[in-house]
């Protein structure tokens, strides 16, 4: 008689679930900015009460931050979603996000005047957003050499 495979899988720990629901819900706000910002949303754009200067600086968008804001805010998403199913590609995917984070970064504080622009509070958050995305990739490199992410 063929005795059945020894089971190698490990349950998920809790902190995979907290942190990756966080994580999505942390990230869906970023999305819902984004979609909000590139369909030129009048409505959101009085919601935040942004002024006509800062209503133009989202409408004159240049392309090339647009790309790295797409991979930031898409990648966070996806990575997060990869994150929960424990699969390896989160790893790599979370990275891509925090770089298109890091370099959205440098295009529009350096060349956008972002800090002027948007005041030190909106610039503060997506400092600190850029640093609980770097912990993330942190945590699901922690995870891939754990062998909790496959």
């Amino acid at each position: 008689m063929l005795e059945a495979a020894p089971d190698t899988r490990r349950s998920t720990p809790r902190h995979v679930w907290v942190v990756g629901v966080v994580f999505i819900l942390l990230t869906l706000g970023g999305v819902y900015d984004y979609v909000m910002a590139l369909s030129e949303n009048a409505e959101y754009f009085r919601a935040q009460n942004y002024d006509s200067e800062q209503v133009q600086y989202f409408t004159d968008y240049p392309l090339l931050p647009t790309v790295f804001w797409t991979i930031g805010v898409w990648g966070g998403l996806l990575a997060a979603v990869l994150l929960l199913l424990r699969n390896r590609w989160a790893l790599p995917v979370a990275a891509a996000g925090l770089a298109g984070q890091v370099v959205l970064n440098i295009l529009t504080f350096g060349f956008r005047d972002r800090w002027q622009m948007l005041g030190p509070r909106l610039a503060l958050f997506d400092l600190g957003v850029l640093l609980l995305t770097a912990g993330f990739v942190f945590y699901c490199r922690r995870l891939k050499t754990r062998g909790i992410l496959r």
